[in-house]
C-alpha cells in the first residue's frame, strides 16, 4: 500500500520542519510494512530567505543554516526532487497520478487559503478536493478561513472537499468551527493535538551544538523570536538585561547577548531547556517549550491572525490547553490595547506553571495523536 503525506516542509521554519518530521515518523511506525513518503510537491514557493543583517559573519552563518535545513529535508524527511505547482488543477493531476492508497494531510496550517492564486475562485490544492484516495486530516489548522468571507463557489468547493474526509483531526478550536459549519455530522470532527507532540527530543544535538562554538547560555537567559520590524523589543530587551537576564536570538539584532544563527531543526528543540523563558509568536515553540518544562509567552503580530470574531488562535488554543491563558499571552501586537508588560506576565506564568499537569497534558496529547492515527489505518 502507498501512503502519501501531504503538509508543509522545506522553508526556513523549525516548526514546519519539525511537524512534518513527527508526522512522517508517525506514519511509518503505522504502517510498518508500507510505502509511507512527504507527498514531494508545494503550492507555493517556500519561504527561504535570509536574516536582515550586514554582518558578514551573520550572513556566513545564514548560508549554514541553509544547508542544515537542506539536509534535514534530505536526510530526516527523505525529500528529493520536490516540485512547485501554482495552478490547482495541475497540482491535483499531479497529486492523482503518484496513486495513493491513502493520504493524510497535516499538520500545520494546510487548510488556509493565503497562497490560492488571487484570480482563482475555488480553494487550495491541500484540500485534495476529488482525489481518488481515502483521505484524512490530521491535526490540520484552516489558520484565518472564515466561512462567511469566501464565494458561493468557494464555500460549495469546501463543502464538498471536507465531506470527502473519511476522519477530520483538527488541531485548533477555530478550525473545528469552520468544519461544523461545512460538516453534517459534528461527531466526525476531532479534537487532535499536533504531531510534534509526539516527538522526543535528542538533546545530543543542542549539546554538540553548544560545545562546538563553545558557548554556555547561562541560568538566567531569555531565547527571542521576533520579526526584523518588533522595534517594541527594544524596551523589552532593555529591562531584562537590567533584570540580569541574557538575550539569545537565532538572527542578530543591536540588544542580542548570544546569537544562534545556524542551529538546524534539531538543535533548535533542545536549546529550550537551556533558557528562563522564551518570548515567541510561534505556535510550535509554545510546544517546545512545553516539552521543555519551560515558560513561553507568546504574541500574535495581527488580529487578523487571532481571529476574535471568528474564533480563537491556535496560539490561544495551545495555551488554553496547559491552563496558561491569559497569563501567557502577550495580546497582539497592532490592537488597541497593544502587548502587555513582559515582566509581570512572566511572574504571572510563573504562578500557575505547573510541571507535573504539564506532564500530564504532554502525555494525554500524544496518546490522543497516536489513538487517532490507529483508528485512521487501513
Amino acid at each position: 500500500m502507498k501512503v502519501g503525506l501531504l503538509t508543509y516542509y522545506g522553508d526556513l521554519n523549525c516548526g514546519t520542519s519539525m511537524q512534518a518530521f513527527a508526522t512522517l515518523q508517525a506514519l511509518q511506525k503505522a504502517y510498518p510494512n508500507d510505502e509511507v513518503e512527504i507527498i514531494p510537491f508545494h503550492g507555493f514557493k517556500p519561504r527561504r530567505k535570509p536574516y536582515k543583517t550586514y554582518s558578514l559573519k551573520n550572513i556566513f552563518y545564514d548560508i549554514k543554516r541553509f544547508k542544515k535545513y537542506r539536509d534535514f529535508t534530505a536526510q530526516q524527511l527523505q525529500v528529493a526532487n520536490d516540485i512547485i505547482i501554482n495552478n490547482v488543477e495541475a497540482a491535483l493531476n499531479y497529486i492523482n497520478s503518484r496513486h495513493y492508497d491513502v493520504i493524510y494531510v497535516g499538520a500545520d496550517t494546510l487548510l488556509e487559503l493565503d497562497h490560492v492564486p488571487s484570480d482563482y475562485d475555488g480553494i487550495s490544492a491541500y484540500w485534495l478536493k476529488d482525489v481518488n484516495a481515502k483521505k484524512v486530516l490530521i491535526a490540520a489548522s484552516a489558520k484565518n478561513v472564515v466561512f462567511d468571507k469566501l464565494s458561493k463557489k468557494q464555500q460549495n468547493d469546501l463543502k464538498i472537499a471536507a465531506g470527502q474526509f473519511a476522519h477530520v483531526g483538527v488541531r485548533d478550536r477555530v478550525t473545528m468551527a469552520l468544519f461544523k459549519r461545512v460538516l453534517d455530522d459534528d461527531k466526525k470532527i476531532e479534537y487532535i493535538p499536533d504531531p510534534t507532540f509526539t516527538y522526543q527530543i535528542d538533546y545530543s544535538y543542542i549539546d554538540s551544538y553548544l560545545s562546538n562554538k563553545g558557548v554556555s547560555i547561562p541560568e538566567k537567559s531569555v531565547f527571542v523570536q521576533f520579526f526584523s520590524d518588533d522595534y517594541w523589543l527594544d524596551d523589552v530587551a532593555k529591562d531584562l538585561k537590567r533584570r540580569g537576564y541574557t538575550m539569545v536570538t537565532n538572527r542578530g539584532v543591536s540588544w542580542s547577548d548570544i546569537v544562534l544563527i545556524d542551529m538546524s531543526p534539531l538543535e533548535q528543540v533542545g536549546l529550550y531547556k537551556y533558557v528562563s523563558f522564551v518570548i515567541t509568536h510561534r505556535f510550535h515553540d509554545g510546544v517546545f517549550c512545553m516539552k521543555n518544562h519551560t515558560p513561553a509567552l507568546i504574541y500574535v503580530k495581527s488580529g487578523k491572525e487571532f481571529m476574535t470574531e471568528y474564533g480563537e488562535s491556535k496560539h490561544v488554543s495551545l495555551l488554553k490547553d496547559f491552563g496558561l491563558y491569559p497569563q501567557a499571552f502577550l495580546g497582539v501586537l497592532d490592537s488597541e490595547e497593544g502587548l502587555s508588560d513582559v515582566w509581570q506576565s512572566f511572574q504571572d506564568v510563573k504562578n500557575v506553571f505547573d510541571e507535573e499537569r504539564i506532564d500530564e497534558i504532554l502525555r494525554k496529547n500524544e496518546k490522543t495523536y497516536l489513538e487517532y492515527l490507529n483508528v485512521t489505518t487501513i
